[in-house]
């Protein structure tokens, strides 16, 4: 068995497991590395904090690393060649596999084959059946990261929006929106969204969406399941249309149980040959049981 680190970097949070003949004999959680959120010195800094926190000099070498970081687009990137250049020295000529965060869904399932979705501060789809494998979304808040945290609030922000632009009085959901973030007007709570549109803050506010009995909520909650499932067809599309690949989810979104209930219950009602579930384990899990394939020679193509 290898002496494997497996790092998972998400919107909002960064998680490092180190493995020892496939026991965990560190783990350690801090802030975000997403380079295209954070910047390039700022993610290789919280790396550098994770790898302090783990205890690497009490078990020699590194047979291989495998880091999944939201922001990754393909093997060329600056990004990529910064967290290889940072986690290669401790392999000493081991592989290093810088990897979406998504693509570290399926391994964490304990899946070879099948469609991942990410569900947290930002969203993003990842598919693989065989030595095919296909992404879809994962574009930021900016254009995309439909049903994702931020993307939620937004949506509520939006209905709000409209409801003030009807002079029409505030639904329960706007007035909880208000009530979450210390303002007392619509115009005020968008004057504040764009003064600070860091993505963690407002992802952070889905919570209010998720809670509300509103029918507004629920409205917004089926758009995004219906928005889940054209990522699903996208991966599907690319990898030729197999029947009966598994769908699993994964991302901080998933801890709530009313948003489990309606994607996977959609989904498997689009999908009715195919299991969908929520992942049990932390992501990191994956990277891990990729770092651990690496080191045996067996590669996880992923498609940039």
């Amino acid at each position: 068995m290898a002496r494997v680190l497996g790092i998972d970097i998400g919107g909002t949070g960064s998680r490092a497991r180190l493995s020892v003949e496939g026991v965990t004999v560190g783990e350690t959680t801090t802030s975000s590395a997403n380079p295209s959120t954070v910047g390039l010195a700022e993610a290789l800094r919280v790396v550098d904090e994770l790898l302090e926190r783990l205890p690497l000099e009490d078990h020699g070498t590194l047979d291989a690393a495998c880091i999944g970081a939201a922001g990754i687009i393909g093997a060329s990137s600056e990004a990529t060649k910064m967290f290889t250049e940072r986690l290669g020295p401790l392999t000493s000529g081991g592989p290093v596999a810088v990897l979406p965060d998504v693509a570290l869904v399926l391994p964490a399932a304990g899946l070879d084959n099948g469609v991942a979705l990410i569900c947290g501060t930002g969203s993003a789809a990842f598919g693989r059946n065989g030595d095919l494998s296909v992404r879809a979304g994962g574009w930021g808040y900016l254009v995309g990261d439909e049903a994702s945290g931020y993307w939620l609030f937004r949506q509520a922000l939006r209905t709000l929006l409209r409801l003030d632009d009807r002079r029409q009085p505030l639904s329960e959901l706007g007035a909880s929106l208000l009530a979450a973030t210390g303002t007392t007007t619509a115009d005020e709570l968008r004057d504040q969204f764009y003064k600070d549109p860091w993505p963690g803050r407002w992802a952070a506010l889905a919570t209010v969406v998720l809670a509300s009995p509103d029918p507004a909520a629920r409205a917004i909650l089926d758009e995004a399941a219906r928005e889940l499932d054209v990522l699903v067809g996208v991966v599907l599309e690319g990898l030729g249309n197999p029947l009966g690949l598994p769908v699993v989810l994964a991302g901080g979104l998933t801890s709530d149980a009313r948003f489990c209930d309606i994607m996977t219950g959609y989904l498997a009602s689009c999908r009715p040959g195919s299991t969908v579930s929520v992942l049990r384990e932390p992501p990191v899990a994956g990277a891990v049981r990729l770092a651990a394939r690496a080191a045996e020679g067996i590669s996880w193509p992923v498609a940039s």
